[in-house]
């Protein structure tokens, strides 16, 4: 089928305009009119991804995260980004993203994986909006029917998302909460949004320094479970959500956290 159905298909849920102002989602590279024969999907523009996609001549390939961000000025094999540019357009690959439109929107990321860790509870968005009659908005929190520790929560995080290792700012993990805030991806600038909502801590990924240090003088916890591990699912969520509409060869391209414990 035509890219333009794809495109259409996934704006209907993640409309463009609910994105940040800061960010660029939609077709980064590409032809509305091309017939799509095979799909790669994976978190970032990679070497590798570009090359897996001609290995298996899939030309079209949706990152979450948007290989164009700032103004080009050139195109050229001086840069990695511009290799990455030639290369793609050189097979005929076209890109397209979906970054905080797909964070934002109802039932995209953030609900997505919110219900991983916690199926049967409902969620409130901790900075809700709305543009055109459509609501949407930033980070989810959960009211949990009885309180938990944090050392649970810990455990039943590594369970649902596969995690082995999670940074927190604070060391007593016996404390008991029962209002839990999370924000995919770099969210740590929002903990003072999510306290004045009432969570009683916030997950997220990529936390800052300054802001943990600043939320744990204010004895506010947060969990860092790392921006890939809390964006990978972003691939399962995808690939179910396009199947719904289309029957086209759909690969996963998860690749590794370019950080690592040694």
């Amino acid at each position: 089928m035509k890219l333009d159905k794809i495109i259409n298909f996934l704006e209907r849920s993640f409309p463009k305009f609910i994105a940040e102002d800061w960010d660029n989602v939609g077709l980064l590279v590409g032809d509305r009119e091309s017939e799509i024969k095979k799909i790669i999907l994976a978190l970032d523009l990679t070497e590798d991804v570009i090359e897996r996609a001609i290995e298996i001549e899939a030309n079209l390939i949706i990152t979450h995260h948007p290989l164009i961000f700032n103004p080009i000025k050139s195109i050229t094999a001086d840069t990695i980004l511009g290799k990455k540019l030639l290369k793609v357009i050189k097979n005929n690959i076209n890109i397209y993203t979906l970054h905080t439109n797909i964070d934002l929107a109802l039932n995209g990321l953030n609900d997505y994986v919110g219900k991983l860790i916690f199926p049967n509870i409902e969620s409130k968005i901790i900075i809700p909006d709305e543009k055109k009659e459509i609501e949407f908005g930033l980070g989810r929190v959960y009211n949990l029917e009885e309180s938990i520790s944090i050392s649970s929560l810990i455990e039943r995080l590594k369970i649902k998302l596969s995690l082995k290792n999670i940074i927190s700012n604070i060391t007593e993990i016996d404390r008991k909460i029962k209002k839990v805030a999370f924000i995919n991806g770099s969210a740590s600038t929002y903990w003072r949004k999510a306290k004045r909502v009432g969570a009683d801590i916030l997950i997220t990924g990529d936390v800052k320094y300054h802001e943990a240090l600043d939320a744990k003088e204010a004895e506010f916890p947060i969990l860092d479970i790392g921006h890939y591990e809390s964006e990978i699912n972003f691939l399962n969520m995808l690939s179910k959500f396009l199947k719904i509409e289309f029957d086209i060869e759909i690969e996963q391209y998860e690749g590794n956290s370019i950080f690592h414990i040694i």
